[in-house]
C-alpha cells in the first residue's frame, strides 16, 4: 500500500476534477493508499457532486476497511443510480453480510444495472437469507437480472437454491437456463461462481 497520506487532500480534491482521467486516477490512488483514506473517503459519501459519491463509494471498495460499511449500506437510497450502483458493488466487494437485507430491497430498484449490480453483490456475500428473494425475482423480464440472480442461488448452494434453480430449466434465455443446468450438475454453486 502507498503510504503517502500526505496526498489525500490533494487526492480527494481531485475526486471532482472536471477531467474524468483525472477522477479515477484520484480515487484509484486514494485505494492504493488504504486505510488512511477511509476516513475521508467516508466524509465524501457525503458530497453534493454524485460523481465524488460513487468514486469515494468505489475505493472504499477497493480498501475493503469494514469500517465503511454502515455508510455504504445508507448508500444504497442515493438519489443517483450510479452512486447507488457503485455502493452495492462496494458491498459486495466487502462481502458485507449485514448488507443483505438493504440489498435485497434494492431488488426492486427501477433501474435494471442496479439491479444487476445488487444480485452481484448478494452472489458474493452468498448469505442463505436471500435465497427466496432471490426465487422471486426468477422471473424479471432483463434476462441478464435473472441469470445473476441463477449465479447467486448457485453460490447459495443449498438445497432450496437448488430447487429454484430447477424452475430456469425452461427459461427463453440460453445463458439462463446453461447456470441452472450447471449449478444442478456440479450439486452447489462452484462452478457457478462470480
Amino acid at each position: 500500500m502507498d503510504t503517502s497520506q500526505d496526498r489525500i487532500p490533494e487526492l480527494m480534491k481531485d475526486l471532482s476534477n472536471k477531467n474524468e482521467e483525472i477522477r479515477w486516477a484520484a480515487a484509484s490512488a486514494l485505494a492504493r493508499i488504504g486505510t488512511a483514506a477511509v476516513e475521508p473517503l467516508m466524509a465524501a459519501l457525503d458530497d453534493k457532486d454524485s460523481v465524488v459519491r460513487l468514486r469515494a463509494a468505489w475505493a472504499l471498495g477497493q480498501i475493503g476497511d469494514k469500517r465503511a460499511v454502515g455508510k455504504l449500506i445508507s448508500m444504497v437510497r442515493d438519489g443517483d443510480w450510479s452512486v447507488r450502483m457503485h455502493a452495492t458493488e462496494a458491498l459486495g466487494t466487502l462481502r458485507a453480510r449485514s448488507a443483505t437485507g438493504t440489498l435485497l430491497l434494492l431488488l426492486r430498484d427501477k433501474n435494471a444495472d442496479v439491479r444487476r449490480h445488487v444480485i452481484a453483490a448478494l452472489t458474493k456475500i452468498a448469505d442463505p437469507a436471500s435465497v427466496d428473494r432471490l426465487g422471486d425475482i426468477l422471473k424479471d423480464t432483463d434476462w441478464r437480472v435473472r441469470m445473476g440472480a441463477a449465479r447467486a442461488l448457485a453460490a447459495i448452494g443449498n438445497e432450496k437454491s437448488r430447487n429454484y434453480l430447477k424452475t430456469l430449466s425452461s427459461d427463453e434465455n440460453e445463458y439462463v437456463r446453461l447456470i441452472a443446468r450447471s449449478a444442478g450438475k456440479t450439486g452447489d454453486g462452484e462452478a457457478c461462481k462470480t
